[in-house]
């Protein structure tokens, strides 16, 4: 099993992205660490990144890297309170389960989710602005 990198090489998961079968974004979900295998961060330390994450690389597809930079921006305040409904529901399987570890426990996978529309997202911002 790999090590997980630590310190300024520490990785934080954001956020999962649920697709339909036309390949179009339909929810966000967040997940237990073990799942990914990240650096653990409370959910207000993960939202204090969002505004500088970026995938600025082109491998393995710049027009992915982008398009999920775009994601990231677009639903932010989904996001934000996705992280935080992790965060309750971590808080809530530790307390019913004391004996466990939280982060570890397999049968704690998903730990929020969240269904989206790009185009009422699109149309709520769009909306507002015209204010």
């Amino acid at each position: 099993t790999a090590e997980r990198p630590l310190g300024s090489d520490a990785i934080a998961h954001l956020i999962s992205i649920s697709m339909n079968d036309e390949g179009y974004p339909i929810g966000l979900f967040a997940v237990n660490r073990w799942v990914t295998g990240e650096t653990f961060y409370a959910a207000e330390d993960v939202i204090a990144m969002l505004p500088d994450f970026r995938i600025e690389h082109t491998f393995p597809c710049l027009a992915t890297n982008m398009w999920i930079t775009a994601m990231v921006r677009l639903f932010a305040p989904q996001i934000a309170a996705l992280l935080r409904e992790r965060d309750k529901s971590i808080a809530a399987w530790q307390q019913q389960y004391p004996d466990r570890d939280v982060f570890e426990d397999r049968e704690l996978e998903m730990t929020s989710y969240l269904p989206i529309s790009v185009s009422r997202q699109i149309t709520t911002i769009d909306r507002l602005l015209r204010r």
